[in-house]
């Protein structure tokens, strides 16, 4: 975590009541200055971006001081989840469309259809986008950008080994599994052809609904079967013994973060993440990175569906709605904000933004729209809302796979384990 309030903002602060004490009982409401706490997971790179926002934004509103805490993937949702259960949410929060229902239903985020045209302006919004962010109705998220599942790869090491990878749209898993028995000898000591990801859950929701499933149904019950998810770990767990995968108490060391990836630590060639992660990996790679679609089922129906990267919501509880509806609406539509995002989270759903950034962009970032324009020939719909406690059957697909991985379970016992709990935790919902 990286919360800058100890420092910088402990300074600021501390200036702040300083000039309180000067100024005694002279200083007005309206001149007092306004803390607002921002949240948000990350990587080094989109921290950056964002603080620089952040500096921007203090710059151009000086009674109002931003407290950012940033957190990993993997650490973030369990801290989120103990501020809302002590009911100190901050005020803006980096949503995920996979949690924004269970914290929407549950009260703890506030409705931003009020503050549409009252410190937010979206008349140039993408009406797509917008969708996305809605709960029973009601916007309680706005899209930070579009994106979809990617397979990243190390294009200079394909290269090099005379490796093209076929057509993103039609490429299968024989194809995969035959490009990497192909490479595997030809490795280096210590680097794999692909990461092992048979506890990744947005690959595990493509091979579902690749099978005309789903994670989750309208009624909030599990969507796919049992034999779905042995499949899917049978893939993996055979991938690592063939020594395509690394093993894996190497994999392990993946920890949920792009800096941990094990295409980003040159363990892998082949890896997965989401198409706006691009901008992120590339930094860490000095080889060239690209992307290409997650291969098919043979027959199978399309299985990606392009999705909001991620969202930006407010508490409920925040003191100071306005004042938190003005920080978001200027992430979103503030045009030298977004000179500064640019499309690290996402393609922005404001049209006007998108037109301005589209010829700026760098060689990283045009290949990410380059992507997703294939991606839109082949996706389907957008899955059902996921039911509340999804957060905490996905949290457990981790270590249900690597009791597999590890050799603790076989993989029909560890699927079995994992599906029955999984069904036992959306029953206490």
């Amino acid at each position: 975590m990286n919360n800058r309030i100890s420092r910088r903002d402990f300074g600021r602060l501390t200036a702040a009541g300083a000039s309180l004490a000067v100024l005694g009982g002279t200083m007005t409401p309206a001149q007092a200055e306004t803390r607002l706490r921002l949240i948000w997971w990350g990587n080094p790179d989109r921290d950056r971006r964002t603080n620089e926002v952040v500096d921007l934004y203090q710059k151009k509103n000086a009674d109002v001081t931003i407290a950012p805490e940033n957190y990993q993937w993997g650490d973030y949702w369990q801290k989120l989840a103990t501020q809302a259960a002590g009911g100190s949410l901050p005020d803006v929060i980096q949503m995920d469309y996979r949690f924004i229902f269970e914290y929407a239903r549950r009260g703890q985020l506030a409705e931003l259809d009020p503050f549409i045209g009252n410190g937010l302006d979206l008349a140039d919004f993408d009406k797509n986008q917008l969708e996305s962010g809605k709960v029973d109705g009601k916007l309680y998220g706005i899209s930070m950008g579009a994106n979809s599942m990617a397979i990243v790869y190390n294009k200079t090491k394909l290269d090099e080994l005379g490796v093209t990878l076929p057509d993103p749209i039609t490429w299968t898993y024989d194809d995969l599994l035959a490009i990497g028995k192909d490479v595997k000898d030809k490795l280096p000591k210590d680097l794999y052809f692909i990461a092992n990801r048979g506890m990744e859950e947005p690959w595990f929701e493509t091979w579902v609904r690749q099978r005309g499933k789903a994670l989750y149904t309208d009624d909030g019950q599990l969507g796919f079967d049992l034999e779905d998810l042995t499949e899917f770990w049978a893939l993996w767990y055979q991938m690592q013994q063939d020594g395509l995968t690394p093993p894996p108490d190497v994999q392990a060391l993946d920890v949920e973060s792009i800096e941990t990836q094990m295409i980003a630590t040159g363990h892998s060639v082949v890896d997965f993440c989401h198409s706006n992660q691009l901008v992120a990996v590339q930094k860490l790679m000095k080889d060239k990175a690209a992307l290409t679609m997650l291969p098919n089922q043979k027959g199978g129906q399309p299985g990606q569906y392009m999705k909001p990267s991620m969202l930006l919501s407010m508490a409920a509880s925040s003191a100071a709605q306005d004042q938190a509806a003005k920080l978001v609406n200027f992430f979103i539509t503030d045009p030298e904000a977004n000179d500064i995002l640019q499309i690290e989270r996402g393609v922005s759903g404001d049209a006007s933004i998108r037109e301005r950034l589209v010829s700026n962009l760098g060689e990283t970032e045009t290949a990410i729209i380059d992507y997703l324009n294939v991606v839109a020939k082949s996706v389907g719909p957008l899955p059902p809302p996921p039911p509340k406690n999804a957060g905490e059957v996905d949290r457990a697909m981790r270590p249900g796979w690597e009791a597999v991985a590890f050799g603790q379970l076989s993989v029909e016992e560890g699927a079995k384990r994992f599906y029955e709990k999984a069904k036992d935790t959306l029953a206490r919902s």
